[in-house]
């Protein structure tokens, strides 16, 4: 009951704000109306699809029905590993998914979509992050021929779920783990078999054993998938992965430079508020979610601080290893290791070389 008042008045905050900007603009009742459709990697009946729907809902209302965006979940429309191209060809017009699918066109795809080892957890330091990373990530999505807006929503640290006990490091050793982009280089360099499957494909692989581990979300989004019930043991903190951009935002860049600019800036304050909205509601939601694995009778194991410092480590060399492949990702690793500087994670930054 709480959650949902919570987040009524987190959308009657925005409705308000958004109002007043359509009131304040000149009326344009006989513009043109401009209809895209949207994809995200998330399930639809997750809270993190919640957050796209809630996003394409803004900017219908606000922009007077001239801008209506059609959401699409994981896999309704074509394989979520489609997505950058058919973004970038105009099949849809936006993607809202994780950069670290693209990492097979470039290694700082898999940088950008997650950072081995990472210790920020908290909003406000991932979104300053993320502000600082901004001129690396639009240069790279437009090499690519695609027009980067920037991360849709927070998310909290993932967690491993495992049908098998993983005490320490070493029992990483020989276990498959779905692992997606630079995550699988990191499970590898801990000795694991790594396999790459779409979130749809998660629970059945889990049930039917045929993987011993799954990396994807956190607390809440893997227990929308039902993943609770297919799941023995959580691993924390899921090493692979701390707070990180859950959804890249990406758009036709053809679709995007036709948008009148009144528009554009109706999207990227809807952008605002989705990133408000999971601020706010996702931290809280995964926490209150861990207690129903913990009910469920899902074990959860907590690595030792040895291990997680050594996993790190790990992390780290696979950063650099990946990112120092490209001229962006070696700027990519100036960057980030400069914010863990500042936010004083000294270790972290010195182990990439700052």
């Amino acid at each position: 009951m709480y959650r949902n008042r919570k987040k009524t008045a987190i959308v009657s905050l925005f409705q308000i704000v958004f109002c007043l900007l359509v009131l304040a603009a000149p009326s344009m009742a006989a513009d043109k109306v401009y209809k895209w459709r949207l994809v995200t990697h998330s399930m639809v009946g997750t809270e993190r699809y919640e957050t796209v729907v809630d996003f394409c809902n803004v900017v219908n209302q606000a922009s007077n029905g001239r801008l209506v965006i059609e959401p699409y979940g994981a896999g309704v429309l074509f394989p979520v590993y489609d997505s950058f191209d058919s973004v970038k060809n105009g099949i849809v017009q936006v993607g809202l998914v994780w950069s670290g699918y693209w990492a097979s066109k470039d290694p700082t795809f898999a940088v950008l979509g997650n950072r081995p080892g990472c210790p920020i957890t908290q909003f406000s330091e991932e979104m300053y992050l993320e502000e600082k990373l901004m001129p690396v990530k639009e240069k790279i999505y437009a090499k690519y021929g695609v027009t980067y807006l920037g991360t849709l929503d927070f998310m909290p640290p993932e967690m491993l779920c495992s049908v098998v006990p993983i005490r320490k490091l070493e029992d990483f050793k020989g276990k498959n783990i779905r692992a997606g982009g630079i995550g699988a280089a990191f499970y590898k360099a801990l000795g694991a078999n790594t396999v790459s499957l779409a979130s749809p494909e998660i629970y059945t692989a889990l049930q039917m054993k045929t993987i011993d581990a799954a990396e994807f979300s956190d607390w809440k989004e893997n227990m929308d998938m039902g993943l609770h019930e297919v799941t023995k043991y959580a691993i924390e903190p899921c090493l692979h992965l701390g707070s990180n951009e859950d959804k890249g935002f990406i758009i036709n860049t053809k679709a995007w430079n036709e948008l009148p600019a009144d528009l554009k800036a109706i999207v990227l304050a809807a952008r605002d508020h989705a990133r408000y909205r999971s601020g706010v509601t996702n931290p809280p939601e995964s926490i209150i979610a861990k207690q129903e694995w913990i009910k469920k009778g899902v074990e959860i194991i907590t690595l030792s601080d040895a291990d997680v410092n050594k996993a790190r480590e790990i992390g780290a060399n696979v950063i650099v290893e990946t990112a120092g492949k490209t001229v962006e990702g070696k700027e990519f690793i100036q960057i980030y290791a400069g914010v863990l500087k500042e936010l004083g994670y000294e270790e972290q930054a010195k182990a990439l070389g700052f």
